[in-house]
């Protein structure tokens, strides 16, 4: 039903006029007004403080049902104390009219402060959202959803001589209650176009995770200056949400950290099972990614002292809004400013979701490692042996740091490789270089640029060793003479977006690149020979990996599964999905083919039996709960490595699946973004965000005497 049907079913808005009471509130202003309600400024009597007084159409109060259901609705709204969403002092009818009197906020609303200062830092935006985020956590553990999350709802009290303090307000108890007294129209639904997530669109059941997608809108707006789906008409924004994927917002923002767009990315999935498990687990994931420390959640700010309401009253502690709900004071759209620095001070962030770098404090072939999978306890110092348990057939391996790589000017190493004779290390810098390093010195031989280049994803010798392949996030790959360091080939896909990975087939025929914009390209001679979509993939295919034979690529894609691909005839003869189904980020063959290893975003790397296509183990190291970021075979296929975003890389034994070896950086602390073992197997390199490389020593462990 459209407003302006409302209004003729229910009447006017109430025409109150300053100096008016209501319910023993004195009006003194009005202060907004939308298509069920006004809002007042008015005066407690009783107690003499000032409130928001949100007023309903009086012909709502006529309305046995709607009235019903509009306390009922308070009432479950007023139960939930958080210190982050807006107290309800009263709610109830008073002189024909239902009203609700709230905490009354000094300093206007987020799209204030966007209008004010254009878009915002990442320091800024965390402060003003990480409450938000855990009111509505607060909201949902009571069984209450929001429905409405948008700029003009989020309240920033600033007072002179006092710290800001948000608030989230309006939680749409009179559109629900509305809708549930079916007093709107079939094909409304309850939200605002811009932050309305997909199932709320086509009338789906709506939970939490619908509140998350729409706090992840408002973070994109609030760093942007622009919501991810504006559109000129309304009808196209709603299109744009049940249809498109979500823009980069890394390209509208460069000096922002890569990662924060895979992290927006999953909260705005399609599909709400796709999201994160909480508006909590979001902001954190979202903090990390910007490198900022966890949010500490006051245990209560601000008075919260109320009182019990009139006839039809509402006991302390609720959650509701001034002016929101569509109901009073929305706020135009905010003019897109000049966007500003607002990388944090700690650097940026890790890939593909995580940044915890530190100034780095190196001590040549220091010394490290090793947490044991059975029971071992881990160490900080020295060189460390795993010996499985008497009987087992799992590995057993001694591991030492035996050097460091350090590129020059580093943004952070996002991808290591060896070249196939192991002379060469290769390291993709987040600063747009490659570097080659010789492993018989650890000296750095050359340094190669990518042309116009946002930061290096990933790189891939030929199985020659003769080329160098880069993928870039400036949408391109780029394929290099290793012997004249020339440019041999540009490699642009037909839609834009990062180049996440890079791998040569067998016999380096074929050159496959997988795409943020949701496909993997085949490349033969600098020319494009074949597309893989995977169904249902929003973006992102964040690995490649061909088998020993090259007859088959499997590609690990954001939408949760790793897809296998017969390469002669393009067509899709598989899926894997891990239990978490979540976004996987690393995919690899074993030396024999037989096995597939993956990295999820879940925390865990999981082993898959390719003929059969079942889960063999599933790897998760006990202390971590971040992406595994890449995974790594053994020539032998006896080991496999996983570089994990909680600072360290596990090695695991691939017949037991148990975990033989922690190789954790030590006085550092960083995402470790990728793993590489050397051709005879006898070293692993493994990349950091802290922009060092660290080569381990791998040997067998001498046999008990």
């Amino acid at each position: 039903m459209a407003e302006d049907s409302f209004r003729q079913a229910y009447g006017p808005l109430p025409s109150l006029a300053p100096g008016s009471r209501v319910a023993g509130y004195l009006l003194e202003s009005q202060i907004g007004a939308g298509g069920m309600a006004v809002v007042f400024r008015a005066r407690d009597e009783r107690l003499s403080r000032m409130v928001a007084l949100k007023v309903l159409a009086p012909g709502l109060a006529a309305d046995e049902g709607f009235r019903q259901r509009f306390i009922r609705e308070s009432r479950a709204a007023a139960a939930v104390d958080d210190p982050h969403i807006i107290p309800v002092y009263e709610a109830g009818e008073g002189d024909g009219v239902l009203f609700i009197a709230m905490r009354l906020v000094v300093g206007g609303d987020l799209r204030s402060v966007m209008l004010r200062e254009g878009p915002l830092s990442a320091d800024r935006t965390a402060a003003l959202l990480s409450p938000v985020a855990w009111a509505l956590d607060a909201a949902h553990s009571a069984g209450l959803v929001h429905r409405d999350v948008k700029p003009a709802n989020v309240l920033v009290d600033a007072r002179p001589g006092r710290p800001e303090h948000v608030y989230l307000s309006d939680f749409g108890l009179s559109k629900r209650a509305a809708a549930a007294a079916g007093l709107t129209g079939s094909g409304q639904f309850m939200g605002t176009a811009e932050y309305a997530a997909p199932e709320q669109i086509n009338g789906r059941p709506v939970d939490g995770q619908a509140d998350q997608y729409a706090l992840a809108c408002l973070t994109f707006e609030a760093l942007s200056g622009a919501a991810p789906f504006a559109r000129p008409e309304p009808m196209a924004v709603l299109w744009a949400h049940l249809s498109e994927p979500p823009p980069s917002l890394v390209m509208l923002r460069p000096d922002l950290p890569r990662p924060v767009d895979r992290v927006l990315a999953r909260a705005l999935a399609k599909e709400p099972h796709q999201r994160y498990d909480s508006c909590r687990e979001f902001i954190d994931e979202l903090r990390v990614a910007l490198g900022l420390a966890p949010y500490e959640a006051a245990a209560s700010s601000g008075p919260r002292t109320q009182m019990p309401g009139a006839e039809e009253g509402i006991r302390p502690g609720s959650a509701s809004a001034v002016p929101g709900d569509g109901e009073a004071g929305e706020a135009d759209t905010a003019p897109p400013g000049d966007p500003r620095r607002g990388r944090h001070s700690s650097g940026e962030s890790a890939r593909p979701g995580h940044s915890r770098r530190r100034r780095i404090g190196l001590a040549a072939l220091a010394v490290v490692v090793l947490a044991a999978a059975a029971g071992i306890a881990a160490a900080t110092h020295g060189i460390f042996t795993h010996r499985p348990p008497a009987g087992s057939q799992a590995a057993a391996v001694v591991v030492t740091r035996i050097g460091t790589l350090a590129d020059p000017g580093s943004a952070g190493v996002d991808a290591v490789a060896f070249s196939p004779d192991g002379s060469m290390l290769a390291t993709a810098d987040r600063n747009g270089s490659l570097y080659l390093w010789d492993t018989a010195t650890d000296k750095r031989s050359a340094t190669i640029r990518d042309p116009g280049s946002n930061g290096v994803n990933s790189a891939a010798f030929s199985m020659n060793g003769r080329m160098l392949a880069a993928g870039d996030q400036n949408g391109s790959a780029y394929t290099w003479n290793l012997a004249t360091r020339q440019l041999s080939a540009t490699l642009t896909g037909p839609a834009f977006g990062a180049v996440e990975s890079t791998e040569y087939g067998p016999r380096d025929k074929t050159l496959a690149t997988g795409d943020y914009d949701g496909s993997t390209y085949l490349w033969a001679g600098g020319s494009l020979v074949g597309t893989l979509n995977a169904p249902g993939s929003s973006n992102s295919v964040y690995g490649v990996a061909f088998s020993p034979g090259g007859q088959m690529v499997a590609t690990a894609d954001i939408d949760g599964s790793t897809y296998l691909w017969n390469v002669a005839t393009l067509n899709r003869i598989g899926a894997l999905t891990a239990p978490g189904d979540i976004s996987v980020y690393a995919v690899a063959f074993s030396p024999n083919g037989k096995m597939l290893a993956t990295g999820d975003q879940d925390g865990s790397a999981y082993l898959w039996n390719v003929a059969s296509r079942a889960r063999v183990f599933t790897l998760t190291d006990p202390s971590s709960t971040t992406t595994v970021s890449s995974v790594a075979f053994s020539p032998d296929g006896k080991i496999l490595a996983t570089a994990d975003q909680d600072g360290s890389a596990y090695l695991w034994d691939v017949a037991t699946g148990r975990r033989i070896a922690t190789l954790a950086n030590v006085g550092l602390n960083s995402s470790v973004s990728s793993v590489a073992f050397s051709p005879n197997g006898k070293v692993l390199a493994t990349a950091d965000l802290d922009g060092v490389t660290s080569l381990w020593g791998i040997t067998a462990a001498a046999p008990r005497s």
